[in-house]
């Protein structure tokens, strides 16, 4: 499973990438519009940061009609390379967009899914990766992950090479259950990360070799007993 940290706050993504085995960043307009950072700048650093790592960066159109996007798709492209993943709203406009930008080689996210059939047609209009939002799904009463398991199947029967990149995502055991039923990839906050490892029973475990080691051998390190 890829795990993207869906944020524009430089500081942030640097502190997750420093400790997480992340495979990019993922952006919407509402979140640009968010960052402390001046959208000029992050545009900089982003592009630095996706050609040091090998990251994905994703960044959503921000006009309506498909003529429109693809042009923005285009501008975006070009200056981000093979790194880019833009992301087309599901709307009629959209799907026109995506097939459009398809033809030019440019690698496309259907953003803001809320259906199977959205994320069917988004699959079979070429997109690469469908976005549902998951959350969503599960606060009208279905199961977020069993609409997932049926994209996910869908595809397979289709013939169509697209992935589900999993949004809007609050807890762990959504996560748990996407990567359960085979979904390639999940964008989260920041704080999600130390969410997902963190257990009371592994702090437990490690408090108690700390103890034992240190009654022993006090502040010495297992390196200091390496034969020399």
């Amino acid at each position: 499973m890829k795990f993207y940290v869906d944020i524009a706050d430089l500081d942030q993504i640097k502190a997750v990438a420093e400790y997480f085995p992340i495979d990019g960043i993922t952006t919407n307009p509402k979140i640009l519009a968010k960052s402390p950072q001046p959208i000029e700048e992050l545009m900089v650093e982003f592009k630095k940061l996706a050609e040091e790592n090998d990251w994905e960066v994703f960044f959503q159109v921000t006009c309506e009609k498909a003529e429109d996007m693809l042009q923005q798709a285009i501008k975006l492209h070009d200056y981000y390379g093979k790194h880019l993943i833009v992301k087309i709203p599901c709307t009629k406009e959209g799907y026109k967009a995506t097939q459009l930008i398809k033809a030019k080689g440019i690698k496309v996210c259907v953003t803001t899914i809320h259906s199977v059939m959205q994320a069917v047609l988004a699959a079979k209009a070429g997109a690469d990766y469908v976005a549902p939002y998951i959350n969503h799904f599960d606060n009208y009463g279905v199961d977020g992950s069993d609409c997932v398991a049926s994209m996910l199947t869908a595809f397979v029967d289709g013939g169509h090479d697209c992935q589900v990149l999993g949004a809007s995502l609050k807890n762990v055991l959504q996560i748990q259950r996407l990567a359960e039923v085979g979904c390639q990839a999940v964008t989260i906050t920041p704080d999600m990360f130390d969410t997902l490892i963190a257990h009371t029973s592994t702090d437990s475990a490690m408090e108690s070799f700390k103890q034992a080691w240190e009654a022993k051998f006090q502040d010495k390190q297992l390196s200091d007993f390496i034969p020399r």
